[in-house]
């Protein structure tokens, strides 16, 4: 555990080498556009709880150059095997700029979004809790840098 500057308690994650600090308890109300979920009990990302983790995607270029990174990561996690999926914001990161999960719930959407997850200091890594896919049909990364928002592409958590 890791005590941010705000209070806050933090857990850390390695995965693919990249340390990513995430707040616990953050709120799930994001901007307009997708329906808040209130995902703050789903769990977080740890080494002792996920495995087999690898990314599924990552939005590495485009609208921010190579300035940072938004990546949708899959790992199996909980006493079933099951897979979890979350999002990451890593690079040049600055404050204001955030990262969340879109979930497409079974039946249909809209989308629903766990987040915004923001960056409270140059260079920190970010993550959201991880959604379970027997919940979603579908997930997607998102994030915001320099006032400019991405999500990378749907992805049905059954077919990856």
């Amino acid at each position: 555990m890791i005590r941010t500057r705000h209070g806050r308690t933090t857990t850390a994650i390695v995965a693919a080498a990249v340390l990513l600090a995430v707040p616990s308890g953050a709120a799930s109300a994001g901007p307009a556009g997708d329906r808040p979920i209130d995902c703050r009990a789903w769990p977080w990302p740890s080494p002792e709880m996920v495995k087999n983790v690898r990314p599924v995607y990552s939005l590495t270029s485009g609208k921010w150059g190579d300035e940072v990174d938004v990546t949708l990561w899959r790992g199996d996690a909980g006493p079933r095997g099951e897979w979890h999926y979350w999002a990451t914001l890593t690079g040049r990161t600055r404050p204001g700029d955030e990262v969340w999960l879109n979930v497409w719930p079974p039946g249909g959407g809209p989308w629903h979004r766990c987040g915004p997850f923001p960056v409270s200091r140059d260079g920190q890594a970010v993550s959201s809790p991880m959604a379970v896919w027997r919940d979603f049909t579908l997930v997607r990364a998102c994030g915001r840098h320099d006032g400019v928002s991405a999500c990378g592409r749907d992805k049905g958590a059954m077919v990856d």
